[in-house]
């Protein structure tokens, strides 16, 4: 190779370095243009900004070459609501400025002159679609709007296929814009042609489907719909019986409109074990241990037992649950429970053995009648002894929720009543009646009140004839905080907790999202408990924190006592549902 060839190379190779380094150069000084928008504002304004966001990044200083396109995206914007003639006017940066000022008259909107949706087929008499026809997001005299255009069809299409039109198709879907004349024609045609029914349906996966078969909400005949699959499908799932739940709609095998349905069930193994250990200020650490056989036989039986062993309590539990009429929401329940307590000034040793009938089938009221026997050892304070009771009672229930695991809405509110009496054997007499609620609502989406309030009382009994099982004590993180776990109560005449006939209590709490996972919190809390309500009020408040996990909030907060004369400060921890 000659030197002149490598002094030629040399040289190529330099030029294309420095053009390299001029366009880097030129890159790293150029100025994306910043949109300056005026004229408008609330929609025109927000969708003018989606559609320039969309262009590509533009050189400030070459913004006047490229007015054409950015004049078609505010156009577009602006038609796409209705403002056909729109008025635009552009103001160039400066050299030492990077900003494109976009002046907009709107002028006045294109109305909807005509609104014409036509439905063939099946449809005609489908209550739900008559619905979306009588509730249009477009009317005869709004702006023209083409996102409530396409929404109206898109409307017509999810029905069309969850209600089982699985041959609908929008045969005609026309919108003439006369801008002169500021008017638009909508024509639609959806024709739907038939509606599906269910098939045959197919279950495999167990021998026995007599437990599972009052969750069919629909039989072969009836309308497809696919929610009901969907509810099928959740509702199999909550039986616990299952690890695979595949409800699936075979559309492809249609003969004759109907949509045969398989359902395929595997079961879970025959031993579910699970452990766990956890902290709470109320209890201290504890260890738990889960077994459950979710089938004990072809009839849906289901046994289960629970081991916890925390500082102040420990509890062995046993459990057989017999379906009824569902095996969800109807079932009864043989219930075995050992408990311990070392708390404070209390000490118990109880065995219960109850009767459960579980139903909620009546509403969305979740109803527990039963029948308990319990005996118990205990030493409360100055009081001791041993104690055999039957207690027939019931409790109801509800809990409603939006949101999932972290709610932005719900409430829950359980009431519940139970009797003794020497009457059928009991060794004492007494009604018990408690109840509790609490209420989470959120506004402008950072915003969240919890309020909760707690009632209970203990009628026509002697309170030192009742054992401290069924005695009322309060305080601690779900409670009234800024106090230890029920360690509000009256006092006996050796200074210790005795426990109380009634109890009252109630909280207030605000809290502020600071991050997607994280909430801050200021909470009041007040509750007694009391013989005759001229025992004071405890009342606590303080600050806190919330943290979403995958199993709920984990709630921490430092409460103070201020109801007290040297004020007492406590740290609450918690982990779980907020509902």
């Amino acid at each position: 190779m000659s030197w002149d060839s490598l002094n030629y190379k040399k040289y190529l190779n330099h030029l294309i370095a420095g053009c390299l380094l001029v366009c880097g150069i030129s890159a790293a000084l150029a100025k994306p243009v910043i949109y300056d928008i005026r004229g408008v504002k609330g929609e025109p304004l927000d969708n003018v900004r989606y559609y320039l966001a969309a262009l590509p990044a533009i050189d400030s200083q070459k913004a006047e070459g490229r007015a054409k396109k950015i004049e078609l995206a505010v156009r577009q914007a602006m038609q796409a609501i209705g403002y056909y003639s729109p008025q635009i006017k552009f103001t160039y940066p400066s050299e030492k400025s990077n900003s494109l000022q976009i002046q907009i008259e709107s002028g006045k909107p294109v109305l909807v002159r005509q609104l014409q949706v036509e439905l063939d087929g099946d449809a005609q008499k489908d209550p739900d679609f008559l619905k979306i026809l009588s509730s249009m997001d477009l009317s005869i005299g709004d702006a023209m709007h083409h996102g409530k255009y396409e929404n109206i069809k898109r409307r017509l299409k999810t029905l069309a296929a969850t209600h089982g039109y699985f041959d609908a198709k929008m045969e005609k879907s026309d919108v003439l814009v006369y801008p002169r004349d500021r008017a638009a024609d909508i024509h639609i045609v959806f024709k739907t042609g038939h509606r599906y029914r269910f098939g045959e349906i197919s279950v495999d996966g167990i021998a026995q489907t007599k437990v599972i078969q009052p969750l069919f909400r629909f039989k072969q005949g009836d309308m497809y719909d696919t929610r009901k699959l969907a509810e099928l499908s959740q509702s199999l799932s909550q039986t616990r019986y299952f690890q695979v739940v595949d409800v699936h709609p075979q559309i492809a095998e249609s003969k004759d409109y109907l949509v045969p349905v398989s359902v395929h069930l595997e079961k879970k193994k025959p031993n579910q074990m699970e452990t766990g250990i956890g902290f709470s200020t109320d209890e201290g650490p504890r260890v738990q241990w889960n077994w459950e056989r979710p089938w004990v036989n072809d009839y849906g039986h289901r046994f289960s037992s629970q081991i916890k062993v925390a500082q102040t309590t420990q509890t062995v539990d046993f459990s057989y649950r017999i379906p009824n009429k569902n095996p969800i929401d109807d079932y009864y329940q043989l219930q075995t429970t050992y408990e311990n307590v070392d708390q404070d000034d209390t000490r118990s040793q109880k065995i219960e053995t109850g009767l459960h009938y579980w139903t909620t089938l009546l509403g969305r009221w979740q109803r527990d009648y039963f029948f308990k026997t319990a005996y118990e050892k205990y030493e409360q304070g100055e009081d001791s002894g041993n104690s055999l009771l039957f207690l027939p009672g019931a409790s109801i229930t509800r809990v409603r929720s939006q949101g999932g695991i972290d709610p932005y809405w719900g409430d829950q509110q359980t009431i519940s009543v139970m009797f003794s009496d020497p009457i059928w054997a009991s060794d004492t007499r007494f009604v018990k009646i408690w109840g509790r609620t609490k209420w989470l609502r959120t506004y402008a989406s950072k915003h969240r009140l919890i309020f909760r309030a707690e009632q209970g009382a203990l009628l026509w009994g002697n309170l030192s004839e009742i054992p401290a099982s069924q005695r009322f004590f309060t305080g601690g993180d779900q409670t009234v905080r800024g106090f230890g776990y029920e360690s509000i109560s009256p006092l006996d005449s050796s200074g210790k907790l005795s426990g109380a006939l009634n109890v009252s209590a109630g909280s207030l709490e605000y809290n502020y999202q600071v991050a997607p996972k994280w909430r801050i919190a200021t909470f009041v809390d007040a509750g007694t408990a009391t013989n005759d309500y001229t025992d004071p009020w405890k009342i606590g408040t303080g600050i806190g924190g919330r943290w979403l996990t995958p199993v709920g909030q984990l709630r921490f907060d430092l409460a103070f006592g201020v109801s007290e004369q040297q004020v007492p400060y406590r740290l609450h921890f918690a982990l779980g549902p907020e509902l």
